[in-house]
């Protein structure tokens, strides 16, 4: 099958002329398995049309792992890039910032990565003996940073599967074991579940003294608190019929349009985009354990603790130059525009769209915009409002959409209250 499915349909029927074949080529795979087997197959197809294939797999899956220093980059990179499909940033990788330092955490970050997929394909089915099996191996915490992250999420995914099999007490040491979120916070939603008042309030205590992030401490806040009530941000509830082939946000997009307004359905897109073009020069900083091959899009420190710091003392900071922010901003987007960006969708923010909203947004809303951004780079990639609106007379709103039985996400509450502070025009439409 995996042979069949290289070559298109017109190749397929000039290949095996014996047989009547019609159909989408799934059907003909299968109509073509049916009479023939394997062996034959590679005969019939090598004639026509011959190939090479790698049979070293682990030596080259170890050489790509070394080059790229993950296990997801592979070496089309390179074609694409040549073929200008791709274009990346150029920035200084110097050798001592190699991501690898000895053998041991090459072999380690393989081990991680085979525990990672094993975790995965087992889901629901984990039994205890066998998540005990896997938690014996990875209890210890990492001394290299990638290889305690990436141990961490795996305990956290472990952690769930065993919650979905009511193992809670297997669970709670997955998570006691985990050094990132949403480990402690897993971890109270367990002992409430279980009774256990005085355990929520232990955890909660030592998150409120030490918070991983913005969204633990929120949670923390929150939990087993008083939901916002609603009178603190203004909810508009509407009756008209949607089409169900139609996204809800689209529709009340057009809606807002059909009365005057400017609306885009951009949702992260907005603050993702306008926080990479303002610290453009601090995304490809060079400093320790940012960048380890070529063709990166981001820098592997972005959501680290300590992305900021490492670079106060090479990077200035827009944010101390506000009158100078808006230019900054459609400067790079016009110099760097086609560059490979994990955070900047060239094809939504086009220059009219940037202009339009950067001339409705006072420069005082822009940096507390993006100083909510920079507060917590993990936290607030996500969350914000659906829709941006600008109206007849210029003013620029944001409105989260929600239909019938949707709810408000902690992250979408903590964005609401971030710009309802920040005096930005924020509405949450509920569509019945």
């Amino acid at each position: 099958s995996e042979i069949l499915e290289l070559l298109t349909v017109a190749e397929l029927k000039s290949v095996f002329t014996n047989q009547s074949l019609t159909g989408r080529k799934s059907e003909l795979v299968d109509a073509i398995r049916s009479v023939h087997d394997d062996g034959s197959i590679r005969a019939i197809v090598s004639a026509h049309h011959p190939w090479l294939q790698v049979t070293a797999t682990n030596p080259f899956r170890f050489f790509c792992l070394l080059f790229f220093g993950n296990s997801m980059q592979k070496l089309d990179e390179f074609v694409i890039r040549d073929l200008g499909v791709t274009r990346f940033e150029t920035y200084e990788m110097n050798p001592e910032f190699r991501q690898f330092e000895n053998r041991r955490a090459v072999d380690r970050y393989l081990e991680l990565d085979d525990l990672a997929e094993l975790v995965y394909t087992l889901g629901k089915t984990v039994t205890v003996v066998k998540a005990e099996e896997i938690l014996l191996t990875i209890e210890s915490p990492e001394e290299d940073r990638i290889l305690e992250s990436r141990r961490s999420r795996i305990l956290n995914a472990l952690g769930r599967n065993l919650e979905r099999i009511e193992e809670f007490g297997l669970a709670l040491q997955c998570y006691g074991s985990s050094t990132s979120h949403p480990s402690r916070e897993r971890m109270m939603r367990i002992h409430k579940k279980e009774g256990r008042v005085d355990e929520v309030e232990r955890v909660r205590r030592e998150i409120l003294a030490s918070p991983i992030s913005n969204e633990e401490l929120s949670f923390a806040l929150r939990f087993g608190k008083p939901r916002l009530k609603q009178a603190e941000c203004p909810i508009q509830e509407g009756a008209a019929p949607v089409a169900s082939s139609q996204r809800i946000e689209l529709y009340a997009a057009q809606q807002l349009i059909n009365n005057g307004c400017q609306a885009w359905h951009l949702e992260n897109q907005l603050p993702n985009g306008l926080f990479a073009l303002a610290y453009w020069q601090w995304l490809y900083a060079p400093v320790r354990g940012a960048f380890v091959n070529p063709f990166q899009s981001t820098p592997l420190d972005l959501y680290w603790p300590e992305f900021f710091e490492v670079r106060r003392n090479i990077c200035m900071d827009p944010l101390d130059q506000p009158r100078d922010l808006r230019g900054r901003i459609l400067t790079n987007a016009k110099d760097k525009r086609g560059i490979s960006s994990h955070l900047v969708a060239w094809s939504t923010l086009t220059p009219n769209l940037l202009c339009s909203i950067l001339d409705a947004m006072r420069t005082d809303q822009l940096v507390s915009l993006l100083s909510i951004v920079t507060e917590d780079l993990r936290q607030f990639r996500s969350g914000f409002p659906d829709l941006t609106v600008i109206d007849e007379n210029g003013q620029i709103s944001f409105v989260e959409i929600k239909g019938p039985g949707d709810q408000l996400r902690s992250n979408q509450r903590l964005w609401l209250e971030r710009l309802m502070k920040a005096k930005f025009n924020v509405y949450v439409w509920k569509f019945s």
